[in-house]
């Protein structure tokens, strides 16, 4: 737990290299369980404010042994912070798998998938970096090639991957305009090769779902708000799938292969996401923050409480440790039925 660039993420890369270093870590398998690291940072973390390399989801690893050796492992992935992927504050970048495919695809390449110059992008806020930047991104690009290459992704799956990402991309500089003749609204004229790029051959279903009937918009302007709503929440649906996938393939060559009647004994490592406080703070922001607060009331519950009540129990002489207990603070957000989270399931399931 902690907030942004504490080390967490280190710590837990560190840990794991510990306890396979403490397997003989020679097996193929516990090899394969420290590489995947590059892929999961390329898709899963950003640039913060905070922090260069920042983690922008959960993830919790399930060593599994028999007889002193790892036998499988299983990752599951949390609330990936997918509103970054449409929207970064000012000094920050987008996932750094955008960065590393400008910087690591050949002229030839980016032509295929319809890539044009960084700066055009609205998802990237047309920042790019230095040319030394640039060289480190290129590097970081193998490392991913090589960790899908590892994890099991055929080439044509890559190729898919990469046009996936590039039309979200593209996705991001559709824009509309209001169309004359019946007051609805239409993709503006300027953005028909950013529709076209995005849609690959899907333009007619890409248009339904984004530009809805004007019967159910009681004006142009929203109309315009609600088709730039629903293009980037398609983005961001789809990059979580792309981020899923992924995490499925992982768990599809870590799985263990022993007996299913013999039971496995188990670490468990939750690597999360860091506390942070900007200047806006968005909803994905507020559930890692109360994720951490959370589990600072665990420590401080096991630590402080359990602890000292043990020594008491056991006649220990001991000073009592005073603590800020954050209880109120996880009420207010979680109790049933009136805590803020609950409050917005029920408004949240009211029609309209």
């Amino acid at each position: 737990s902690g907030e942004s660039g504490a080390g967490k993420t280190e710590s837990a890369k560190l840990l794991l290299q510990h306890i396979m270093n403490l397997c003989k870590g020679n097996s193929q398998l516990e090899q394969q369980i420290l590489q995947v690291n590059p892929l999961l940072e390329a898709f899963g973390n950003a640039q913060t404010v905070m922090n260069d390399n920042s983690s922008r989801f959960g993830k919790y690893i399930q060593l599994r042994f028999q007889k002193n050796t790892v036998q499988g492992a299983k990752l599951s992935e949390y609330l990936l912070e997918k509103s970054r992927v449409v929207q970064q504050d000012s000094g920050e970048r987008n996932f750094h798998i955008f960065y590393y495919m400008f910087a690591g695809l050949s002229s030839e390449e980016k032509e295929m998938y319809g890539l044009l110059d960084p700066s055009l992008y609205r998802y990237i806020s047309g920042r790019f970096g230095t040319q030394d930047v640039a060289q480190h991104w290129k590097h970081k690009y193998q490392e991913v090639c090589n960790a899908l290459d590892m994890v099991g992704f055929k080439e044509q799956e890559q190729v898919d991957m990469q046009a996936i990402l590039a039309g979200v991309l593209s996705l991001g500089n559709v824009t509309f305009e209001p169309e004359e003749s019946n007051g609805s609204v239409k993709v503006s004229e300027a953005s028909q090769g950013w529709l076209k790029a995005a849609a690959v051959s899907h333009r007619k279903v890409l248009l339904e779902v984004v530009v809805p009937s004007p019967l159910l918009s009681p004006s142009v302007s929203c109309c315009c708000f609600l088709c730039a709503d629903a293009r980037d929440s398609i983005a961001k649906m789809v990059y979580g799938r792309v981020f899923g996938w992924i995490v499925c393939k992982i768990n599809e060559l870590l799985a263990e292969d022993v007996d299913p009647e013999v039971e496995l004994r188990e670490i468990g490592i939750l690597d999360i996401f860091g506390f942070e406080n900007f200047a806006v703070n968005r909803f994905e922001q507020l559930c890692i923050n109360l994720a951490n607060e959370q589990l600072q009331h665990f420590f401080n519950h096991h630590i402080f409480q359990l602890e000292q009540a043990a020594y008491r129990e056991e006649g220990l002489p001991w000073e009592t440790i005073t603590f800020n207990n954050n209880e109120p603070i996880l009420n207010l957000l979680l109790a049933k039925p009136l805590g803020l989270l609950s409050l917005l399931d029920e408004q949240s399931a009211f029609p309209q």
